[in-house]
């Protein structure tokens, strides 16, 4: 804790004492941070009793964690007249291997699903690494993983796969061997596995003959297979958007209209996070659509659309951008995907490609009219195709790619895991509560096993209650408890890893350190080993003793004198 030092306004006749209390520190795996540490600094020397004050650093003058913020704590304390003193005990090794990342591929994992997984290791020796291995534990399980050889100077992606069995929260390990710095040789995940996916279809043209209304083919394709999709089949009528709120795709197929408290409801839930697919018809009210989804730009429909251009189009073509949610139709072959048929397609105003907004998909045609175009709103994503999910429009529901495409899609948009469940050490743990949910007793089981107290910081008109820690230091599996409004016990855990600036051991030079810290007269004294500490710096001791010991010869040199002139 910056705020408190170790010892305060005391003479050190005592060493042992402060021994004692540096060997019971432990290191932080957060990152350096000089202006932190100098405004400390700077409030203990300005409640110091003793006239003159000092500062010694003692540090490996590693150049992360400096910058010229540091300025203005150095002119404060030139002005008043505060010496300082840089002792540099750190090697000039910047040779390290670490453990730069650890990430989820997949937008969220669901109950025996394989979930693709990737570590990035950052091998920053002089030669490339081979024959090795990292160990992964997860569910207290453990195996070794086999590292592709790992190029000098070069980050290495490393695909790994855990198959999680049961919903829930769990904590991934994954370790390198150790060495020099053995600190960023692991990092933690915490997978979150949901139960289902939830899928809001809301209908605007439902039948009651098979494969006739226009959800039936999305509702194929988000019922095959084993995985653990719920679906919600519902009309524009009957919608109800605040009871729908904890969907993680909604999905608006040929809806003639929403209301406008339809809309601002669900501009809430994408702005939360959750997908949102538009599909297009011959009931789309267009005027409506621009008016209260578009919103000239600041709604959630990604293009304003224009009117319903005939075909025929003969093909689809996915668009090489990178983290698509159509990226699985690049990888199907040119003549599969011509075999898409369209007599009709909605025509939409040029697109404005930004970072918010990008096609994602076109027809083939000479105008290569946009097919698919998404737009990120708040923490959420939005996708409007520019067809019917029903066969109303093309052929497209009928071929293997519709349910490919349009099963990928919702995986990718769904609503994700928070954000806060993986943070780097020294960040703090906030953790936002429902709504309409409130906190009694909360506390946190630290690494170590330790519990804390948490801050309970209350909701807003603007925000939710929040549970915040800030001393997350130490990297490892934090699990958070507490009572919610009906005295049930609740937890959730949250994963800390090494601060990756940490594993940057270039060190900042003398000229750079001295230049950051002017006006403020800086001694920087180069530790090798106890001489070399002696020889340099301005130590008292060693002036004093000079001075005693030319006056002892002098002294003998007068009586000698003396003694002849006698």
């Amino acid at each position: 804790n910056l705020a408190t030092p170790i010892v305060h306004d005391v003479h050190l006749d005592d060493s042992n004492r402060v021994i004692s209390a540096i060997n019971a520190l432990s290191a932080s795996e957060g990152p350096s941070d000089w202006p932190a540490i100098f405004h400390a600094v700077g409030d203990q020397l300005a409640t110091a009793t003793f006239p003159t004050k000092e500062v010694v650093l003692v540090t490996d003058l590693r150049k992360s964690g400096w910058d010229a913020q540091v300025s203005e704590y150095a002119r404060k304390w030139a002005d008043d007249r505060v010496a300082m003193k840089v002792i540099d005990v750190g090697s000039r090794q910047t040779a390290n291997v670490s453990l730069a990342a650890l990430e989820s591929e997949d937008p969220l994992s669901l109950p025996n699903t394989p979930v693709n997984l990737i570590a990035k290791i950052r091998n920053n020796t002089a030669s490339p690494i081979t024959g090795t291995q990292a160990m992964l534990v997860m569910n207290d399980q453990t195996r070794p993983i086999i590292l592709p050889t790992l190029p000098s100077g070069e980050t290495t992606d490393v695909p790994l796969t855990v198959t999680p069995t049961a919903a829930g929260q769990m904590p991934i390990k994954l370790s390198l061997t150790a060495d020099a710095l053995p600190g960023d040789d692991s990092r933690f995940f915490c997978l979150t596995v949901r139960p289902t996916l939830d899928v809001t279809l809301v209908d605007g043209e439902p039948s009651a003959q098979p494969f006739e209304s226009e959800t039936d083919f999305l509702t194929l394709a988000y019922t095959i297979g084993a995985e653990p999709w719920h679906i919600t089949h519902t009309t524009e009528n009957d919608w109800n958007t605040v009871k729908n709120a904890s969907s993680d795709v909604i999905v608006v197929a040929n809806v003639a209209s929403l209301t406008a408290q339809q809309v601002t409801e669900l501009e809430r839930l994408v702005k939360d996070g959750a997908g949102l697919m538009i599909f297009c018809g011959d009931l789309v009210d267009v005027a409506a659509y621009n008016d209260r989804l578009y919103r000239d730009g600041n709604g959630l429909l990604p293009v304003k659309l224009d009117s319903a251009v005939d075909g025929p189009v003969n093909g689809l073509v996915a668009e090489a951008v990178q983290n698509s949610p159509l990226e699985l139709l690049s990888k199907i072959t040119p003549a599969a995907l011509a075999r898409v048929r369209v007599n009709r397609y909605m025509g939409v105003d040029n697109v404005k490609t930004s970072p918010d907004v990008r096609v994602l998909a076109r027809w083939n045609n000479s105008q290569n009219a946009p097919a698919a175009i998404e737009k990120r709103f708040g923490r959420g994503r939005v996708l409007l195709f520019t067809v019917t999910a029903d066969k109303a429009w093309s052929d497209w529901p009928l071929d293997p790619s519709f349910v490919l495409a349009t099963r990928a899609a919702a995986m990718s948009i769904a609503r994700s895991s928070s954000q806060q469940d993986n943070i780097a050490a020294g960040q703090p743990i906030q953790l936002s509560l429902a709504q309409n949910e409130s906190a009694t007793d909360p506390k946190i089981r630290l690494p170590d096993g330790e519990f804390s107290p948490m801050q309970l910081l209350p909701k807003t008109d603007q925000s939710p209650g929040i549970l915040k820690f800030d001393q997350t230091a130490s990297a490892g599996s934090y699990s958070i408890f507490w009572k919610d409004a009906e005295g049930h016990d609740q937890t959730r855990l949250v994963c800390v890893s090494p601060n990756p600036a940490e594993s940057n051991l270039e060190p900042i030079s003398d000229h750079d350190l001295s230049a950051m810290l002017d006006p403020l007269d800086v001694t920087i004294v180069h530790y090798a080993g106890e001489a070399s500490l002696s020889d340099k710096g301005h130590e008292i001791w060693r002036t004093v003793a000079m001075c005693l010991m030319m006056m002892l010869g002098i002294e003998t040199l007068f009586a000698v004198w003396v003694g002849r002139e006698r």
